[in-house]
């Protein structure tokens, strides 16, 4: 699947099947994104990075999985709602058991 290929975009997705519904607020998004990518390449999480995970994922990811119907991304409220599709989530989980095994099938480091 194309649309797990990025690793910031798995980020996302796993922050998504991670919500307790299916919305969740953008900042949240982006600590979360971040927040991963710090850990698993072993960075201080910095206010540049922070700004860069959050360019990235509004002006690029958010809208190839809004393009595809997986989420709705209302700008005007800065909320993300995810339609959890079974294949993608199937897949997904199986990614981040390989990608985040510290983190397990049942436990979020988010």
């Amino acid at each position: 699947m194309e649309l797990l290929a990025n690793q910031r975009r798995r980020f996302t997705l796993y922050s998504l099947l991670d919500s307790d519904n299916d919305l969740i607020e953008l900042e949240t998004l982006i600590e979360d994104v971040a927040t991963l990518e710090a850990a698993v390449a072993d960075h201080v999480l910095t206010r540049e990075r922070y700004r860069d995970v959050a360019a990235d994922l509004y002006q690029w990811h958010l809208p190839v999985l809004a393009d595809v119907g997986v989420i709705d991304y209302d700008s005007r409220h800065d909320l993300i709602r995810y339609f959890g599709h079974s294949l993608l989530h199937k897949r997904a989980t199986c990614l981040r058991e390989d990608e985040l095994p510290e983190y397990g099938t049942t436990s979020s480091p988010l």
